[in-house]
Order: structure tokens, then C-alpha cells, then sequence
């Protein structure tokens, strides 16, 4: 409202931000929390392009979390050097950088793929908790009336405040999220990620008409190699199946160690046959790779497939587990597929 004062428009801004504070905050995941921060900027501070970066100090670079508004795509293939752009001034200053036209600051390392302008202003507030920068927000307004103003730049600041709360109460949420979903020792999906998923599996299966299929794979022997070598070789050896396992399946399918000695790979839209030959290829990838203590690790695995839309998740887990038990039975480091025919 032009009617407004500086002072009222401030106001009015504040109230604005907490206002939108509870949709940021109960965002569940980290996607919707940037989008949400965007999303509430926008009418509190109008801005053609906004890009939310996290800061990767390993690497020294920004990390684009979400670009709305032009040259988005430019802008998530983007990493502005800590170094080397106002991104990285703004976080390693630890303030807030305001460049309009004709300031130095303002074409720094430009985005690739995006024009030089003197038509613009970028305002890049850092994310910080505790003092730590976790993170930019990155404010542009291109062509006209591209000035910010000062209650603007301040009510940018505050909103940076809540904004970097809510990035670090997302990014622990994640976090959780995915250790609850995930073996400590081998990094591996666990056995609650794995039923979900097979789950999942089978209902798209039903749906598209597609068979699902399983492997269980068990590392024969490994009472032994805990009781002659110690269970830190143990573990050394769990997780050195874990690799290999991850190496050799595909990038649709979900590997997950299931307990002990005990992994399972999900195979969506996989056949029996195609099951069969990823569990050999696995089979004999662990017998040349001379892995565990003794460079002799084998493993043993069962193969079964959902072909029908009767088919249920215990079903199609105690078929694979009984494939899995005569292939044991049977002398070890082989590959048992189900008979499913009747």
C-alpha cells in the first residue's frame, strides 16, 4: 500500500513472516521447506527469481536446493565458488550482501548460461544457526524498478532468520528419517525400508501389470569367521558384501541387509529369469572377489517372483527364504529360484 509509511510497511512485514512462520516450520520434508520459504517471500518481498543454496564447506561451493523464477535450470546446475561469487562473499562475511546496478559486487562469477545485466539487483542473505552459515538465500528483481528498499533488506534478514530454522529442522528431520530407514554398519536400507519397499513393489507391480521379484542372499559361513577371526572382521565382512552388493545390482533395484548375516535386494518390474541372472552375476561376483578374512567368502542366495495379482508380501518373502534354505542345504555359494509354476 502506498499509503503507508516506512516505518508501517515494516510492520507489516514482520507480522507477514510470523504469520507465515507455522507453514515453513511444519513442513515435513526438505523440498517442501524451500518451497514453502518462497512461496511466503514472495508477497512480503515481491522478487522475480529466488534461489536457496546450501553451503558446502568440504568443497567450498553452494549446492542449489531450488531455483524458482528465470533461468532455473542455469541456476540449479550452478555451484558458486565460496571464493569466487557474492554467494560465497555473503557467507563467508556472514551478512547480508546487497548489490544494485552498477555495483562491482553485482556480475561476480555470473551464473552460467544466464546474460550479464546491469538491469538487476541480488540481494543473497546468509542461513545461519548459532552463527554457523548453513546456507544462502538468494533474492533477484530483474528489468523494472529492481531497487530494494531498506525496510525491505531488513525484513529479507528476518525472514532469513526463521528460514535458516527451518532448513536446519528439516535437514535433522531427513536425518532421523533416514536412520530409521537404514543400517548402521552397512549404510544398507534395513529391514523396515525393505518391506516397505517390497510392498510398494508389488501394489505398482499389480497396477501395471508387471511381476516383482526378490533375491535373499546369506553369507555362508559367517558363524565361523566371527568365532575364528572376532566380530570386528565380522563386520568387515558384512560390509564388504554390502559394497559389492551395491555394485552389482541395478539402479532400480533396492538392496537392504535384512539382519546377522541376512540381505535382500527388492527387484521391481524384474522377471523370474532376470531375478535368476542377477543373483548368479552377485553369486559369482562374491566368489572371485576373494573377500573376508580368509579371501574365500561365498554366498548363497533364493530367488522368487510375484507374477499374479493374488500375490502378497509374506507369500512372496516365505517362497525366497525357503529358496534360500535348500540353497544352503544344498552345499552353499549357489543360487536357488523358486519353483512357482504350480
Amino acid at each position: 500500500d502506498l499509503a503507508l509509511s516506512t516505518s508501517e510497511r515494516l510492520v507489516v512485514g514482520l507480522e507477514a513472516i510470523i504469520d507465515a512462520s507455522a507453514g515453513i516450520l511444519s513442513a515435513q520434508s526438505l523440498a517442501e521447506t524451500v518451497r514453502a520459504m518462497a512461496d511466503a517471500l514472495l508477497p512480503i518481498v515481491p522478487y522475480t527469481s529466488l534461489a536457496v543454496y546450501e553451503v558446502d564447506w568440504a568443497n567450498r561451493v553452494g549446492i542449489p536446493l531450488l531455483a524458482t523464477g528465470r533461468y532455473v535450470h542455469e541456476t540449479l546446475a550452478s555451484n558458486p565458488a565460496l571464493d569466487m561469487s557474492i554467494t560465497g562473499k555473503a557467507v563467508l562475511q556472514n551478512k547480508l550482501m546487497y548489490s544494485g546496478p552498477g555495483d562491482e559486487d553485482l556480475n561476480i562469477a555470473v551464473i552460467p548460461g544466464t546474460p550479464t545485466s546491469d538491469l538487476e539487483s541480488i540481494v543473497v542473505a546468509p542461513l545461519r544457526v548459532s552463527g554457523q552459515v548453513e546456507g544462502t538465500l538468494n533474492i533477484w528483481r530483474e528489468d523494472d524498478d529492481v531497487w530494494f528498499k531498506p525496510h525491505e533488506l531488513t525484513l529479507i534478514e528476518r525472514f532469513a532468520t526463521l528460514a535458516a530454522i527451518a532448513y536446519v529442522n528439516s535437514m535433522q528431520r531427513e536425518q532421523l528419517r533416514t536412520q530409521a530407514l537404514t543400517d548402521a554398519l552397512t549404510g544398507l536400507y534395513n529391514r523396515r525400508h525393505f518391506e516397505n519397499t517390497l510392498r510398494a513393489a508389488l501394489e505398482d507391480g499389480r497396477r501395471h501389470g508387471e511381476p516383482t521379484s526378490v533375491a535373499f542372499f546369506d553369507i555362508d559361513a559367517f558363524k565361523a569367521i566371527n568365532d575364528r577371526f572376532g566380530h570386528a572382521c565380522g563386520d568387515d565382512a558384512l560390509c564388504a558384501f554390502a559394497l559389492a552388493l551395491r555394485a552389482h545390482t541395478r539402479a532400480g533395484d533396492v538392496p537392504c541387509r535384512t539382519g546377522g548375516e541376512e540381505f535382500c535386494v527388492v527387484l521391481p518390474r524384474t522377471d523370474n529369469s532376470q531375478a535368476a541372472a542377477l543373483a548368479h552375476r552377485i553369486n559369482a561376483a562374491i566368489r572371485e572377489a576373494h573377500l573376508g578374512p580368509s579371501r574365500d567368502m561365498t554366498v548363497s542366495a533364493g530367488v522368487a517372483t510375484a507374477a499374479g495379482s493374488d500375490d502378497d508380501l509374506d507369500q512372496l518373502m516365505l517362497v525366497a527364504d525357503s529358496a534360500l534354505l535348500m540353497a544352503k542345504r544344498a552345499g552353499r555359494d549357489r543360487v536357488v529360484v523358486a519353483d512357482q509354476s504350480s
